[in-house]
């Protein structure tokens, strides 16, 4: 089922994506003489819950859709620190909310859009996070932290208050690790 690359272009490339054009051979000969794909690095996100069980969100504007999002701390691997998937995704909670934790599980990694994107999206949850140092956002970051508890988030979830597909899946990989130690 395997598509054989033929050939394959970059269109543009800047900052950390690349576009780029392939030219396929599909498994009954068939040529598929463009289709394009969006070169990312992987994205990492991480759900920091304190001791006391509260659950710390984000809140930020997202030009694309135009609207400010509730999400949870997470970001894109930065080829240039050479770090580990779980590096990043501490990199970023220290960051966007100044938590950190002793306890961090890999719960899963989830494709945002495999028929446009090469890359994963790799969930951690992060037990007993504690704040560690202030905020250091990215230069055009503007974010606000949200503190709720476990059952807010699921009603935020279901309500549509968390409507961001990404955060969505990453959020069901989390629940579903905390279902199982409850």
């Amino acid at each position: 089922m395997k598509w054989k690359i033929l050939e394959s272009k970059s269109l543009f490339s800047s900052g950390l994506f690349n576009l780029r054009s392939d030219r396929c051979e599909l498994p009954d000969g068939r040529v598929n003489p463009r289709y394009f794909v969006l070169d990312f690095p992987d994205w990492v996100n991480i759900l920091p819950i304190t001791k006391t069980g509260e659950v710390i969100l984000i809140k930020q504007y997202r030009h694309a859709s135009g609207l400010v999002h509730l999400e949870i701390p997470g970001g894109s691997l930065d080829p240039k620190l050479n770090e580990s998937v779980l590096e990043a995704a501490r990199r970023e909670m220290l960051e966007e909310t100044g938590y950190d934790s002793d306890q961090i599980i890999d719960v899963g990694s989830h494709y945002p859009n495999p028929a446009l994107q090469s890359n994963r999206v790799h969930t951690f949850l992060a037990l007993n996070a504690e704040v560690k140092q202030g905020t250091d956002f990215d230069e055009f970051e503007d974010i606000e932290l949200v503190v709720c508890d476990l059952k807010q988030l699921k009603k935020s979830i279901e309500n549509g208050e968390i409507n961001h597909s990404l955060m969505m899946a990453s959020l069901m990989l989390c629940l579903k690790h905390l279902e199982k130690k409850v």
